[in-house]
């Protein structure tokens, strides 16, 4: 989930930035007049201050707080590989980078008053958020649970060679004032600031999604048909799964005269109209009580406060699992991904003028659709070369990742297996602990990783350390290293591509091809060729074709049942559960571009911090912000035009 801070409007006060341990919670059973999430319990919706009043009814714990910051503080300190260089970046023209010291914003943090849980919790997740990078997250399931809407719903559309801030559509179901008729207005103020400079000020300042302004900007201000469900928490405009720091927003709009399109420009007067944010309501609670033990109770605080000697409870691996496999919301926004049951990793479109389209939209493939997933792939490859298709359009957009394999299956299809890119560990004496058990027991995924020059069977590679310099400071990393797919490759045969060659291939993406795919698209474009179109984004400025390329990234959840596994879940120096129910994610591989051998350690190298711009740009504008084939159909026209050359 991200938390974001805000100059204007949407704003966490920004006190939180720099700046929640009950024993467990017990709730009086109060009647609905003093409870007030008894108040709510069994609506649809609520007002912001009738949910604002049930999330901050839960008082802040001194214990909980000191135990959630011991734990965020140790994998931080010995497993997030970018804790050193985030807090003293390098300055990278077209990255938006600011310091982030966080041992120093969890100190601020713990030595704060708290009104409220809620209050903590989310300074915590917004302090990592600032580090702009999206595998670094904090998730407070207990305050994510309702969803917030703005009404009035935006997108950003090139007009008559004009940017303009557009409503995109209404949710006229969850506040019947929003009229359809809004729908294709112009929006040319927020909150009396003019609307584009309060979108772009937003997504320069406060959005954690990536690095790129205009990956952010894309992620502010979505499309609504172009959504394959990347639930992130959210940061766009009018969808938050945290609350919202005011109550109500004021636009103004000018709408189109009866009888013209948005277009004519010929607008009757501009009017103003003040939407509050509606909460969407979850709907396994009845009160306080059960809803801190449906959202907020953990099974480990449960079990014991001091679970040094305490059993490993199997209620404790069940909560683990259940988030670990996305199991942790009663609420999902609707899906509007144009793929049908069987598109939600990749889908096969044919266009007129023999061009296909690949939309891939997910790498994170389950264990029991990878034979599928590879089936369809090739047979849709198969397809396409039967039917002549000449060109492809590899539609990269809102993906997030997954499976570093799963992108390597689809590399190797087009192109003749190429190195992975280098990589390295930092390293850490826990963590030489859980690489040594690994390899002993020949289990998870720390057995993965092999090093040129050491036995499969050896993780020496890991005891080797290097020192390089990071920020400020010097870090011990691993030897390079690269991840070894054997296992998911096992009985795999890809298919081999003799048709077509880099130059009849295009990535298409709105710079929210994220992690795995970053690295994927980054492949193809750096090492194969393959040229890259970016759509969306501010006009006027370059933009990436990818976000937080980082390298491979861990949940605590799913780490917490590694060391379990290993039996080093009581490793003095092994983060524990969280108190509450909630989970964490950080990026413990880095990944460096192509570059000489003799270059590794330099930050300058690193993907994370590096520019990769795309070679040609395409907008949304009121024929395709609505209409993903159509946006293909005018990539595609630019493709065949020779517009989109790769850039050298």
């Amino acid at each position: 989930m991200k938390l974001l801070d805000s100059n204007v409007g949407f704003r966490i006060a920004a006190s939180a930035v720099l700046l929640l341990s009950t024993v467990t919670y017990a709730a009086e059973k109060d009647s609905s007049s003093t409870d007030p999430c008894a108040a709510i319990a069994g609506k649809t919706t609520a007002s912001f201050q009738e949910a604002k009043a049930c999330l901050d009814h839960f008082p802040f714990n001194k214990d909980f707080a000191d135990q959630t910051i011991d734990t965020v503080r140790k994998v931080t300190n010995n497993l997030y590989v970018f804790n050193e260089i985030a807090a003293a970046p390098p300055s990278v023209e077209g990255l938006e980078v600011v310091p982030v010291n966080i041992s120093y914003g969890l100190d601020i943090i713990q030595n704060q008053k708290w009104k409220s849980d809620r209050e903590f919790q989310d300074a915590v997740a917004l302090l990592l958020d600032k580090v702009q990078d999206a595998h670094l997250v904090y998730s407070p399931f207990c305050y994510r649970q309702f969803i917030f809407w703005q009404p009035i719903q935006l997108n950003s559309l090139i007009r008559n060679q004009r940017t303009v801030v557009n409503v995109a559509y209404v949710k006229d179901d969850i506040w019947p004032d929003a009229k359809k008729s809004w729908v294709g207005c112009e929006v040319t103020h927020i909150d009396d600031r003019e609307a584009l400079d309060m979108i772009v000020d937003y997504a320069v300042n406060n959005n954690g999604e990536s690095k790129d302004v205009n990956t952010c900007f894309n992620n502010i201000v979505n499309t609504k048909s172009y959504f394959h469900g990347w639930d992130d928490g959210a940061d766009d405009l009018g969808y938050h799964r945290f609350l919202p720091a005011q109550e109500v927003h004021s636009y103004t709009m000018r709408c189109p005269k009866k009888g013209t399109e948005p277009g004519d420009e010929d607008y009757d007067e501009p009017f103003t109209v003040k939407v509050p944010w509606i909460a969407e309501v979850p709907r396994g609670f009845s009160d306080a009580s059960s809803y801190w033990d449906s959202y907020c109770q953990s099974a480990y605080s449960t079990s014991s406060l001091a679970r040094r000697n305490a059993a490993w409870t199997s209620e404790i691996t069940d909560e683990l699992k259940r988030m670990h496999e996305g199991q942790a919301f009663d609420l999902s926004p609707n899906n509007n991904g144009v793929g049908g049951s069987d598109g939600r990793y990749v889908e096969f479109v044919e266009l007129d003028h023999n061009v296909g389209v690949i939309d891939i939209q997910s790498f994170s493939i389950a264990t029991q659709d990878r034979d599928a997933f590879v089936k369809n792939f090739t047979e849709g490859l198969q397809q396409f070369e039967k039917h002549g298709v000449e060109k492809i359009i590899l539609d990269l957009s809102q993906n997030g990742g997954g499976d570093a394999c799963a992108g390597e299956f689809i590399i190797n299809s087009f192109f003749e297996s190429t190195p992975d890119y280098l990589s390295d560990l930092k390293y850490s004496k826990f963590l030489e602990r859980v690489i040594d058990k690994a390899y002993a027991q020949k289990s998870t995924k720390w057995y993965d990783y092999r090093a040129e020059g050491y036995a499969s069977d050896s993780d020496q590679w890991f005891k080797d350390t290097v020192t390089y310099k990071r920020g400020k400071q010097q870090v011990k990393f691993s030897q390079p290293i690269t991840l070894s797919c054997d296992s998911w490759n096992a009985g795999v045969k890809p298919y081999k591509n003799s048709k077509w060659k880099a130059s009849d291939i295009m990535i298409l993406s709105d710079g929210r091809c994220g992690s795995t795919c970053a690295i994927v698209a980054s492949r193809l474009h750096l090492s194969h060729k393959v040229p890259a179109m970016g759509f969306g984004g501010i006009r006027g400025n370059s933009m990436q074709f990818a976000s937080f390329p980082g390298g491979e990234s861990e949940r605590l959840s799913g780490f917490l049942m590694d060391l379990q596994s290993l039996g080093l879940q009581d490793d003095p120096d092994a983060p524990e559960p969280f108190p509450e129910r909630a989970d964490m994610g950080w990026t413990f591989r880095e990944v460096y571009r192509p570059m000489d051998k003799k270059d590794i350690g330099n930050e300058e190298y690193l993907l994370e911090y590096s520019v990769n711009n795309a070679d040609c740009r395409m907008y949304f504008n009121d024929d395709n912000a609505d209409n993903v084939k159509e946006l293909w159909r005018q990539a595609a026209q630019l493709m065949l035009n020779d517009e989109c050359p790769l850039q050298e």
